[in-house]
């Protein structure tokens, strides 16, 4: 059942659409404040791994579960196994940071678990394409867009300024952590849309037209 879904035509859509948000988050971090203007291309190589993961996670509780639990499930956990990597393997752990204020590190972290649960879950927004969840694709996507213009706009700004680190970090990532939290009102509505017999991966209108016909 994982091969079936990992080699389907969406697969690689899956992978170009998560691909794409991580890279315009990681070239903020890496490729602006870090200034590894070239090598922070090689830091998408985790996410492959990561959106393989996911994928694999899609494809299991799609068996398992239906309707909202299974989206809310797949993002939750995505989001979890995000954050565990920012924790653990990383080092961007909540206990180190004992100097900030105890809100702002809540909204950092929520921001990280939001940021990695869209790079898997935006593609499965976007891959959904029953006509009732459609509007809310749009929004998502025209949301995200601006959103993710801003932040570069503030954060070109902030160093063509020649601002401090700082500044710098805050005029960068306080817009990256709005924008990730901002698609947790997306994902809340898609789950309201997801009825309770709504399969985690929804056919395809071409493909059910096609199963009907062969029923028949």
């Amino acid at each position: 059942m994982i091969i079936q879904f990992m080699f389907q035509p969406s697969t690689k859509k899956f992978f170009l659409y998560g691909l794409t948000v991580a890279g315009l988050e990681e070239f903020i971090t890496q490729g602006v404040l870090k200034e590894s203007h070239f090598l922070w291309i090689f830091t998408l190589i985790p996410f492959v791994i990561f959106l393989g993961i996911a994928g694999c996670l899609r494809a299991i509780l799609h068996t398992l579960v239906k309707g909202w639990r299974a989206a809310a499930s797949y993002y939750v956990v995505t989001g979890g196994i995000g954050l565990a990597v920012e924790w653990f393997i990383i080092g961007l752990s909540p206990w180190r940071d004992r100097h900030s204020p105890l809100l702002l590190i809540v909204l950092f972290h929520a921001g990280m678990f939001s940021f990695w649960g869209t790079v898997a879950f935006a593609p499965h927004m976007l891959l959904d394409c029953r006509p009732e969840t459609a509007a809310l694709r749009r929004r998502l996507c025209c949301t995200f867009a601006i959103l993710m213009a801003v932040t570069y706009v503030l954060t070109l700004a902030a160093k063509a300024l020649g601002a401090t680190r700082d500044i710098q970090f805050l005029a960068s990532i306080g817009p990256v952590v709005a924008t990730f939290l901002t698609m947790n009102v997306f994902y809340f509505q898609y789950f309201r849309a997801c009825g309770r017999a709504t399969p985690l991966v929804p056919c395809r209108i071409g493909s059910e037209r096609t199963t009907s016909r062969a029923a028949r």
